[in-house]
């Protein structure tokens, strides 16, 4: 029925036919490997979804469902961005500007640990709808990392001065520091392919480092910190041999204190106020500590008048505006689920302006903006 084939034809038919479904399975391989590509371009790692903090997850982003609130954050996230992150002296690193200061006969821009760190953070938070921000997270550290604190260079200077070659040396911020370490855990979660610097050794020499700066703190000092409750949490989680309590108050001295000394009144220090009630709304929100979720509700008449003061905007000073005070708020009124109030927060600081020179203030409304948003009550 089927001609018969003399070996050297049947040799050519067979040679024809294997490489009919070579050619096809290399083009099937390349077409792949080229959808691969544009799914997760060079530079921009994809996002892990999982095994990630809560406060890494922003929940209703999708952009077929999106909420008038994700808009908003959307734009004012991208504002953000335009305005607020400005290109180092070697042009791969990032900087938020947080004033002006006078070195010799020039005005210098002033970035500060604490506000790198926070924009860290919300490059990271931002990841699922911005695909340049593991790139933008690496750039903000990149200018940490280029100013080491005096004599001790595994940790960074507390502020300097990024327009400068030669900035001066400083002392490292404790707190700033944890939030770095915690955010630098987060982001190798979050983009497990990151490798502009070698975080697996990195990460653990800054973190061995401040322990033992810490530890070399004056009780004066110490008491200067604020609350750090959240962040030695996941410290701890970190390296659990590693001793925290030279880092500030313990989470029951200053669950006492916020209980029973007035605390809105009798803290002074707008900074270190509206930094203590980040940390507590963060362990109530984030963490579901129990302890700081019944100090919360034992002081939330205290709380919610405190919060009405600084919408009307009475207490805004520039050492800490009213946008970074608000939004500093925000874990813990959503936690206390105030919802008129949240809402009225939640117009203040999208209608809010700060200064160009608050970049505390600028990051931390959009840090708000995004608990805000991303949270379902």
């Amino acid at each position: 029925m089927f001609p018969q084939l003399d070996p050297s034809e049947a040799r050519f038919l067979a040679e024809i036919i294997v490489s009919i479904f070579g050619v096809v399975f290399f083009l099937g391989l390349a077409l792949w490997m080229i959808r691969r590509k544009q799914a997760a371009k060079p530079g921009e790692p994809t996002p892990a979804p999982a095994s990630l903090p809560e406060t890494a997850e922003l929940k209703a982003m999708n952009p077929d469902e999106q909420s008038d609130r994700v808009t908003a954050l959307l734009q004012e996230y991208q504002t953000w961005k335009k305005e607020r992150l400005l290109r180092g002296e070697d042009g791969n690193s990032l900087f938020i500007r947080t004033g002006v200061e006078k070195n010799g006969l020039r005005y210098q821009l002033v970035a500060s640990t604490q506000v790198q760190a926070l924009a860290i953070y919300l490059s990271t938070l931002m990841a699922e709808n911005d695909p340049q921000a593991s790139v933008q997270a690496e750039a903000l550290f990149a200018s940490v990392l280029a100013y080491p604190a005096y004599r001790n260079n595994e940790l960074s200077s507390w502020k300097y001065l990024p327009d400068l070659p030669r900035s001066p040396k400083l002392d490292p911020d404790p707190h700033a520091e944890a939030w770095l370490i915690y955010l630098l855990v987060m982001a190798t979660k979050r983009w497990p392919t990151i490798d502009r610097f070698h975080y697996s050794e990195l990460i653990p020499t800054r973190l061995q480092a401040l322990q033992e700066y810490a530890e070399t703190l004056a009780p004066e000092m110490t008491a200067q910190l604020s609350f750090s409750g959240f962040l030695t949490h996941q410290l701890i989680n970190l390296d659990p041999s590693l001793d925290w309590s030279a880092l500030g108050e313990s989470r029951e001295q200053f669950f006492n204190l916020f209980v029973e000394h007035e605390y809105f009144t009798s803290e002074t220090v707008l900074r270190k106020l509206g930094l203590n009630l980040l940390q507590m709304g963060m362990l109530a929100l984030f963490d579901h500590d129990l302890q700081a979720i019944q100090a919360l509700h034992k002081m939330q008449a205290d709380l919610v008048e405190f919060v009405e003061e600084w919408l009307v905007g009475l207490q805004a000073e520039p050492e800490f505006s009213r946008s970074a005070m608000l939004a500093c708020a925000v874990p813990a009124l959503l936690n206390l689920e105030v919802k008129e109030l949240n809402e009225r927060v939640w117009e203040a600081l999208l209608n809010s302006q700060p200064d160009k020179d608050d970049g505390l203030g600028a990051t931390l409304k959009v840090l708000g903006m995004v608990f805000l948003a991303g949270h379902r009550e």
